[in-house]
């Protein structure tokens, strides 16, 4: 009688040691990190790379070790953290990776002086870092990142010339920072008759915020345009020459509205001096125009009361007229030069003079001032 001889299987080898080196060990988001390593005794053992062993911990990659137990395995940076290899029930020591997050950054908007810039970005991977610091100048604002990682903010161009913004992230653990510089140039266009664009309108809008009187808003530079705009050089005591050039820009950005001469009241002023007239409500003013008054001088000065009005054109070529004093009388007419012309009534542009007619009934005070 044979007897069979039973032979049990011999259990598997386990690994004496698994060792571990991680390059880079600061990856860009998205780039590629190579895990390499032994594992020990040598053959060909399964392995795999796990990021922050424990509760929730990931599998990067795994694979098989070559027969003289080394491995090579590669995936892509997406989190920071402590990766270790496994093999055969042992693990490596733990090698920190760290990430550094893609970070854009963007100026848009009008670039002249004065206009509010917009700044987008967008910090990839999202939770990598809770703020951007913007330094602009000296001056440091923090704009937070939001739950898509994507941020924004406005930055006032308050300075001609190159226009250097610097974003820094203020990184999450286990991210670095990273920072980028974006520049820019803040124009002082030269605007005049004619002119079109983004820039006009922006020059219109900002008169129009001034209380300096225009027929709209638009992206033309027309007559009313350019009477505004002597308007706002002569109460800047600026050369009036009816362009825009750098020192309208960088006064136009700190300027505010002007200030009645009697600030109580519904009435109208004229400043002889600076050759302008204001429409004052409740002691504010609330419209700005250019005016030409008497040649020789000889607009009266003092306050006068509205005693007449003639819609329309008269025989004198008065358009629209609200007499104050015998014959003087505030009136569009054809040309209103930004100095004294008139043979001694109060000048006002042609598109103008209806619209005052039609604000102002008989009985209106009229301040008028020399200086």
């Amino acid at each position: 009688m044979g007897v069979g001889l039973g032979l049990a299987a011999a259990p598997a080898a386990a690994a004496a040691g698994v060792s571990l080196t991680v390059s880079p060990g600061v990856a860009t988001y998205g780039a590629t990190v190579v895990y390499t390593g032994t594992v020990t005794p040598a053959g060909a053992t399964p392995v795999e790379i796990v990021l922050n062993p424990g509760p929730g911990e990931q599998t990067l990659v795994s694979g098989t070790t070559k027969a003289n137990g080394s491995f090579r395995l590669t995936a892509v940076a997406r989190a920071p953290g402590d990766v270790v290899a496994r093999a055969s029930g042992e693990q490596s020591d733990p090698v920190p990776l760290g990430i550094r997050p893609k970070l854009e950054a963007r100026i848009r908007g009008l670039k002249v002086l004065g206009a509010r810039l917009v700044v987008r970005g967008r910090v990839r991977p999202a939770g990598a870092g809770a703020a951007v610091a913007l330094e602009i100048r000296g001056k440091t604002t923090l704009l937070p990142v939001g739950g898509s990682g994507r941020f924004g903010g406005r930055v006032e161009a308050r300075r001609a010339g190159h226009l250097k913004a610097h974003f820094k992230l203020q990184p999450a653990t286990g991210f670095v920072g990273v920072n980028r510089t974006r520049t820019t140039r803040i124009a002082t266009p030269g605007l005049g008759l004619g002119s079109r664009g983004p820039a006009v309108r922006f020059l219109e809008r900002r008169f129009d915020d001034l209380r300096y009187a225009l027929r709209g808003v638009n992206r033309y530079f027309s007559s009313d345009t350019r009477d505004a705009l002597y308007a706002f050089q002569k109460v800047k005591g600026l050369s009036r020459t009816g362009t825009a050039g750098p020192r309208v820009w960088r006064e136009l950005r700190t300027a505010r509205t002007p200030r009645a001469f009697e600030p109580h009241g519904d009435h109208i002023e004229v400043l002889k001096g600076r050759q302008v007239l204001f429409e004052v409500r409740a002691g504010k003013v609330v419209r700005v125009s250019h005016v030409s008054t008497g040649a020789t001088g000889n607009t009266p000065v003092g306050t006068w009361h509205v005693y007449g009005k003639v819609p329309g054109f008269n025989g004198s070529h008065m358009y629209y007229s609200m007499f104050f004093l015998r014959g003087f009388a505030v009136h569009g007419y054809a040309s209103v030069p930004p100095y004294p012309a008139s043979h001694g009534c109060v000048r006002i542009p042609l598109w103008f003079a209806p619209r005052l007619y039609s604000r102002w009934p008989v009985g209106t005070t009229i301040r008028i001032y020399s200086s």
